[in-house]
């Protein structure tokens, strides 16, 4: 029930009521009014507003802080120098006999192959252009040239042989034995000796020794003969020297 406010009539009674007319007439702008109203929006708890908005759009514009790990530095093994052991010769087999020793050239010759031959026969022989040796413990003859140059052959005289295998029989010039049987079957050794000079002489207290390169023999005159395997030459050594 509305209550009014106390109105008058024309007549001056004031019975506090409105005409008919006039309360629908009010009651109708009520409903109108009412009606109005309720076309009102209606805020939406699920709908965002302005400000939920304005806090994304805030939240988008600030940037993100990406975490970047840094390369890990690979550590490799550090290398370690060794010093390589110092290489020892290895000794020689064999000692090199005394009285070689002031011909023995350790870096021409090698280490000696055996204990070597002390005393050995051996017998020497001069010639024009060079000289000849021979050794009794392995039966070789050694042509030996003034060119520096040596070649060896093998002793096939033999007791009972001429002591003149050519050439005339004098000594000198002509050799005899097993040298004359190598100077007369060799033409190169003839021509590279040319004529005796002297005769041969025999000793039957020489020495000699062999070495992985060579030989050193020493003649009945007291020198000592160098014979290098490889470069095929030879040198001699007097003990004053």
């Amino acid at each position: 029930m509305i209550i009014l406010p106390r109105r008058y009539s024309q007549n001056g009674s004031g019975d506090g009521r409105y005409p008919i007319g006039r309360l629908l007439a009010l009651l109708g702008l009520l409903l109108l009014t009412a009606g109005c109203g309720g076309n009102a929006p209606v805020a939406r708890p699920d709908a965002p507003g302005p400000t939920n908005a304005s806090a994304t759009a805030a939240q988008s514009a600030t940037p993100t802080a990406v975490l970047t790990l840094a390369p890990t530095k690979t550590l490799f093994p550090t290398a370690t120098l060794t010093a390589s052991p110092t290489i020892q010769p290895t000794p020689c087999p064999y000692a090199v006999l005394p009285t070689l020793k002031l011909a023995y050239l350790a870096i021409e010759l090698g280490c000696p192959l055996n204990p070597g031959r002390d005393p050995l026969s051996t017998a020497y022989a001069p010639f024009a252009g060079g000289q000849m040796l021979w050794r009794e413990d392995n039966a070789v003859i050694y042509a030996l040239t003034n060119d520096g140059r040596w070649a060896q052959y093998d002793d096939l005289w033999r007791e009972g042989d001429a002591e003149f295998t050519c050439g005339e029989p004098a000594n000198p010039p002509t050799p005899v034995r097993g040298f004359g049987r190598v100077w007369c079957d060799q033409p190169a050794v003839r021509q590279g000796l040319g004529a005796a000079t002297a005769a041969e002489i025999g000793d039957a207290g020489g020495q000699a020794q062999d070495f992985v390169n060579g030989m050193i023999l020493a003649a009945p005159d007291g020198s000592l003969f160098v014979l290098v395997g490889e470069t095929a030459t030879w040198r001699r050594v007097w003990p004053n020297d």
